[in-house]
């Protein structure tokens, strides 16, 4: 299943429907956690695939091989309850080659060199994604405060050649708050928003901000992102408002929460197929919609979900 995947990334070899419930029969094969979940289901189309619920990667290892034998475990940044999910893999092949050819094909080749404020470590897939995409990048989080606004100005003006920086929606809003502006980044610089605003103590205007950042940093392309830890592919935005377009490995419909049939509107149920070696279906907590063209917009979080994602240790830092 492995080389199918990656001849389906690569090349486009196969169709991604036929091939998704190819690879929920091999998952139920050899992921006895999984095939446990699906019972007797025999779906039919890549939409009936049972969608596991992210919280259950808290509880359960959900590996096609024994987890002790994965190399890396991604982490979640935790939920307002404190709850951890993690994603084991047996290694991160198939993950690199998806990120870096949707990230590209999206964005075009990225800068080598890299300002980074979101938490580092190995443990993050929001780190091992960036760290990828450009190897010269550098970290500007303090684990004590949060983020370093002082570094990640110095490194913004000190900046001679295009930089890939990234940041979550409250590490933007810190930073056009706290330096000097405008700062002029150098031409074919990219900017990449990832985590949005789950908190509820800290307000913000996402329009403003967005006017405020570009406003700040002339120069750049503005891109959004979104993932999450248990997938192992992402979403990229043209803008940091606009909808989000998934790659042709990762297929997205929705739910009524309650129910679970098919809505127009609802929880965004993914099937990813780099998830190769864990479970490819996947349901959020997180509302949103898909239009005629595929692209997915969100809207909001399921009022009965916990706060989760890479903005909350930004939120914590804030206070």
């Amino acid at each position: 299943m492995r080389d199918r995947v990656r001849r389906f990334i690569e090349a486009g070899e196969g169709g991604a429907a036929a091939l998704a419930l190819d690879l929920w029969a091999h998952q139920v094969a050899h992921n006895q956690e999984y095939a446990a979940f699906c019972g007797d289901a025999q779906p039919q189309h890549w939409t009936e695939i049972p969608a596991v619920p992210v919280t259950l990667f808290r509880d359960l290892s959900l590996t096609c091989f024994p987890p002790a034998k994965a190399t890396v475990t991604f982490e979640t940044s935790g939920t307002t309850a404190g709850q951890t999910g993690r994603h084991r893999l047996r290694d991160t092949e198939i993950y690199d080659l998806g990120a870096r050819r949707h990230a590209e094909a999206t964005v075009g080749p990225l800068p080598r060199r890299g300002v980074f404020m979101v938490r580092p470590g190995a443990s993050s897939s929001l780190s091992h994604m960036c760290h990828l995409l450009s190897p010269e990048g550098r970290d500007h989080w303090d684990p004590g405060s949060g983020l370093d606004l002082s570094g990640a100005w110095a490194d913004l003006r000190a900046a001679t050649e295009p930089i890939f920086v990234v940041c979550t929606g409250f590490a933007a809003a810190e930073l056009v708050a706290g330096g000097p502006q405008p700062c002029r980044l150098p031409e074919g610089s990219v900017w990449m928003i990832t985590g949005g605003f789950k908190g509820r103590d800290v307000q913000v205007d996402p329009g403003a901000l967005w006017g405020r950042v570009q406003a700040s940093f002339p120069g750049a392309t503005f891109v959004g992102e979104y993932g999450m830890t248990e997938l192992s592919s992402q979403l990229w935005a043209p803008s940091p408002i606009a909808a989000f377009r998934p790659p042709p490995w990762l297929l997205v419909h929705t739910v009524d929460p309650w129910t679970g049939a098919p809505a127009p509107e609802g929880l965004l149920r993914f099937v990813d197929l780099a998830n190769h070696d864990t479970v490819l279906a996947i349901e959020t907590e997180d509302l949103g919609r898909v239009d005629a063209q595929g692209d997915v917009h969100l809207l909001g979080r399921l009022s009965t979900a916990p706060l989760r994602g890479c903005s909350l240790p930004m939120e914590a830092a804030l206070g």
